[in-house]
C-alpha cells in the first residue's frame, strides 16, 4: 500500500511519500521531512553525549578545561536548517505572488474585453429592434395604400367613364443616404476602423461596399474612406451585401469593367490566396462571392 503525505503549506493530500515537491504549490517537502525528523528526537537523547565527548574540550595555557555543551551542535544544525527553510519558503512565496499578480492582470483584461463585447451586443440588439419597428410601420403604410388603391379602382369601375380620373398615388421618395469622410492612418486596419465607426469590426464589408477602390490589406494615410452617418442603417446594408454558404460568410461583389480574377484576388484576398466562392466566368455586372476573413 502506497504511503501518502499532506503538504504542510497548502494542505494538498495524497502526495507520494518519496516526492520532493508539492504538485500544487511546489513547496520543498524534503525540508519539512528533515524538520519533522529533528522534532521527533527526545531532549534527553540530544543532551546525553557519548564517552568520547571528552574531546569537545579546550585546554588553555593555564591548565583548566572548558567543556563545550553537547546540545549546541543539534541546536546549531536546527538553526541552519530553519534559516534555509524560511529562505526557500520566502522565495517560493515571492514566485507565487508574482504568478497571482499575472493572473489578476489577465482576469482584468478579459473582464474589460467581455464588457466591450456586451456593449456591442446591446447596441446591435437595439438596432435590430428599431429596424423591426420601422419595417413594421412601413408594411402597415403599404397595406393602407393598397387598400386605398383597391377601393379607388372599384369605385372607378362602378362610375361612368366620363367621371374624374383619380390621380396616381406614388410612394414617398426615400431620403438621400448620408455619408461622412474618415482620414485613415498608417496604423489603421479595416477591422479597427469598422469597430471605431460602426461599433463592431464584423461590419467591415460595409466599408468595402462603399469604398470599392480600397486595398483592404494595404490601408495608409493616403486613403480617405466614406462611411454611413446613420449607424442603424449599417445592419440592414450588412444583411443585403453578405450571404452564407456551407457555414462561411461571403461578400456579394459586383464585377466592374477592367476586373479580372487575379486583380480581385490581389485586392480582396489575404496573401494572394483564392478566396472566391466558385469558379465562374468574369463579366462586368455579374455578382460573385468573396469569402470574408
Amino acid at each position: 500500500m502506497t504511503v501518502t503525505v499532506t503538504c504542510p503549506v497548502c494542505h494538498f493530500t495524497n502526495i507520494p511519500e518519496d516526492r520532493d515537491t508539492c504538485p500544487q504549490c511546489d513547496a520543498d517537502l524534503v525540508c519539512f521531512r528533515l524538520l519533522e525528523a529533528l522534532s521527533e528526537i527526545p531532549a534527553e537523547a540530544a543532551a546525553v553525549l557519548p564517552q568520547a565527548s571528552e574531546q569537545n574540550t579546550t585546554q588553555p595555557p593555564g591548565g583548566k578545561k572548558y567543556r563545550i555543551p553537547g546540545i549546541m551542535w543539534p541546536a546549531a544544525l536546527l538553526l541552519v536548517l530553519l534559516v534555509l527553510g524560511f529562505g526557500y519558503a520566502i522565495n517560493r512565496f515571492g514566485i507565487m505572488a508574482g504568478r497571482v499578480k499575472q493572473m489578476q492582470s489577465s482576469i482584468t483584461k478579459m473582464a474589460a474585453m467581455a464588457a466591450d463585447d456586451r456593449a456591442v451586443i446591446r447596441e446591435t440588439g437595439q438596432s435590430v429592434r428599431e429596424l423591426r419597428q420601422a419595417s413594421a410601420g412601413a408594411l402597415e403604410t403599404i397595406k393602407k395604400m393598397q387598400e386605398m388603391l383597391s377601393t379607388g379602382i372599384s369605385q372607378t369601375a362602378d362610375c361612368p367613364e366620363t367621371g374624374p380620373v383619380l390621380p396616381e398615388v406614388s410612394p414617398p421618395p426615400s431620403p438621400p443616404v448620408c455619408f461622412r469622410q474618415y482620414q485613415a492612418k498608417d496604423s489603421d486596419t479595416l477591422w479597427g476602423i469598422s469597430r471605431a465607426l460602426y461599433g463592431s469590426g464584423r461590419f467591415y464589408p460595409v466599408l468595402m461596399e462603399h469604398n470599392p477602390d480600397l486595398a483592404i490589406y494595404d490601408i495608409s494615410s493616403r486613403d480617405r474612406l466614406r462611411y454611413l452617418c446613420d449607424k442603424k442603417a449599417v445592419l440592414q446594408v450588412y444583411g443585403e451585401i453578405t450571404g452564407t454558404v456551407n457555414g462561411k460568410r461571403y461578400w456579394k461583389y459586383k464585377i466592374r469593367p477592367g476586373d479580372t480574377r487575379g486583380s480581385v484576388i490581389r485586392q480582396y484576398c489575404s496573401h494572394g490566396t483564392d478566396c472566391l466562392v466558385k469558379e465562374i466566368p468574369f463579366k462586368p455586372g455579374m455578382t460573385i462571392g468573396i469569402y470574408l476573413e
